[in-house]
């Protein structure tokens, strides 16, 4: 057996394990052969389009394999959309910065004001007086809450809150020595956060999948505003009619999602998964304990969590009354421009900014001394942010953007339509084309994007669009496979930690579901629920 290496020791021992290169050196091994294995693309017919179509799948395989730093792969598009005469770097960077991105950061910076504040601690103990310390019903628990919660406010805003709140449990279960957070596995980049273990992997996977369900039949927020405004055009489309196509693959698609997490991350059937989550049903009492404990070192509910979860609940009531389908929202009074998502949250975001956390300084209004002296902290500081928001996660979501521009601007989009269109296909084969383009394209980049960008270029102005259109938007909801698939995902990535293969897995029984269910939902409900589409 050969000598252990040591740091500094030259020359290195002799071994013949070849196995070693590619333990150790793959990602540099995948980062050469990627590009070279689908270079024949560059030799196809239409230029622009082909080169677009090699460079999105050398990314997006760089990012799948994680062979480079998110944060780098993020700006390869940056890079090589303008090197190969795709689109011009002006409108590539305004198409990183959407409205969606800044809604984003408004949602991390309100995950993390939860966090400073320990608003988060609080509420979890509240949780885990419910669910106790059993993993299944907790996994059950936090996805039908998200999924029910993102029905009524933005599921990104949602799937933060809940994301912290999970975060905490995952904490508290951890201090009480009934489960083990996190992995044994080195992470990527030195000092980086540890990966978490597989059950802790299944439950934030719970809340990404969740809030894409709960967005799903959602009548008050993006894209189903944009998708309800687009049918208008040409179908006879109803606000309930979202909720009577998406109601059936809601439910079924939840509870499929459940089981497969249940599989496998959580061990449902053996192994020593299993084990662990059994371990940690039986823990109840150490749970308790370790709650009691907890409960006594927070103390009552200070000003500071309160006026916390008091600015979340007003975020909430802005975001819910924004732009709903059902009746008319704030969002239509604004009739010179329009007003995102990000508008209400990023508003909101400096008032926790501003709003001090405590208020002892009143105390000198009475010519009274406070109990501590100095400055007044805001709810969440600069700096705090500045540490915890993932940006590598945010940039690969911007990314996404880039890439969407990248296809519009490339003709491979139209391309694409063409070949669609093209080929007079009938009503059964154009319902599961359009399910299966929508499903493809929505993983590659949030769907709000997707329907700015695609549905007018590809669909509008085409004869017996309408037949390819509403299976294409409705599969739009299907963001179940990567973390870049849809802005509640990259939250949940981006706090926990999760790499976009753990998406794979636990997406890939989800999304091939969710296909036959939207697909069975539409041949049974479409014309119903958007009456006309076939005819257009």
């Amino acid at each position: 057996m050969a000598e252990e290496y040591k740091p500094g020791q030259e020359p290195f021992p002799e071994q013949d394990d070849r196995k070693l290169f590619f333990k150790f050196h793959y990602k540099g091994l995948l980062l050469v052969l990627i590009p070279i294995i689908f270079a024949p693309l560059l030799l196809g017919p239409k230029l622009l389009a082909y080169r677009m179509l090699y460079l999105a799948i050398c990314v997006y395989l760089y990012y799948m394999c994680n062979v480079m730093s998110q944060g780098a792969i993020a700006f390869l598009f940056i890079i090589f959309l303008p090197i190969l005469g795709i689109t011009g770097s002006k409108l590539l960077c305004i198409a990183h910065y959407t409205d969606l991105i800044f809604a984003t950061f408004g949602c991390l910076f309100m995950g993390i004001m939860m966090d400073a504040s320990r608003l988060s601690e609080r509420l979890a103990l509240i949780v885990i007086g419910i669910c106790g310390s059993n993993l299944r019903v907790l996994q059950a628990g936090i996805m039908v809450v998200t999924s029910l919660s993102s029905i009524f406010v933005s599921s990104s805003f949602m799937s933060a809150f809940w994301m912290k709140v999970t975060q905490a449990i995952i904490a508290e279960l951890g201090n009480a020595g009934v489960l083990v957070p996190n992995s044994d596995e080195e992470p990527y980049e030195r000092q980086s956060r540890p990966y978490p273990s597989n059950p802790v992997v299944g439950i934030y996977l719970s809340i990404a999948y969740g809030a894409t369900f709960g967005g799903m039949i959602s009548l008050f927020q993006d894209p189903n505003a944009d998708l309800y405004k687009f049918f208008q055009k040409f179908t006879d489309v109803k606000p309930g009619s979202f909720l009577m196509l998406f109601v059936g693959p809601f439910i079924l698609g939840l509870v499929v999602t459940a089981i497969w997490i249940n599989v496998i991350f959580l061990g449902l059937f053996s192994g020593s998964v299993k084990e662990q989550v059994q371990a940690a049903a039986n823990g109840k009492d150490a749970v308790k304990r370790a709650m009691e404990d907890k409960k006594g070192a927070l103390g009552p509910w200070n000003a500071y969590a309160i006026l916390v979860f008091l600015m979340i609940i007003i975020t909430m009531l802005l975001l819910f009354t924004r732009r709903p389908i059902c009746w008319p929202g704030w969002y239509d009074y604004f009739h010179r421009s329009k007003c995102g998502l990000s508008v209400a949250i990023i508003a909101m975001c400096l008032l926790y900014f501003a709003v001090p956390a405590n208020y002892f300084f009143c105390r000198y209004y009475w010519c009274r001394q406070p109990a501590k002296e100095g400055t007044a902290p805001s709810l969440v500081s600069w700096k705090i942010v500045n540490n915890n928001v993932p940006w590598a996660h945010v940039f690969m979501l911007c990314a996404g953007y880039g890439c969407l521009t990248g296809y519009k601007d490339s003709k491979l989009l139209q391309l694409v339509s063409n070949g669609i269109f093209n080929q007079k296909l009938d009503n059964s084969v154009s319902l599961i084309v359009g399910c299966l383009l929508g499903t493809l394209i929505t993983n590659l980049a949030p769907a709000q994007g997707v329907v700015a960008n695609t549905l007018d270029s590809m669909l509008n102005p085409r004869n017996g669009a309408g037949v390819i259109a509403l299976p294409y938007a409705a599969a739009l909801h299907n963001q179940f496979l990567l973390p870049v698939s849809t802005t509640s995902n990259t939250i949940v990535a981006g706090f926990g930690n999760v790499r976009p293969f753990q998406f794979l897995l636990g997406g890939v029984v989800p999304t091939l579901f969710m296909i036959i269910f939207i697909c069975a939902s539409i041949a049974i409900f479409g014309n119903i629920a958007f009456k006309g589409y076939l005819q257009t």
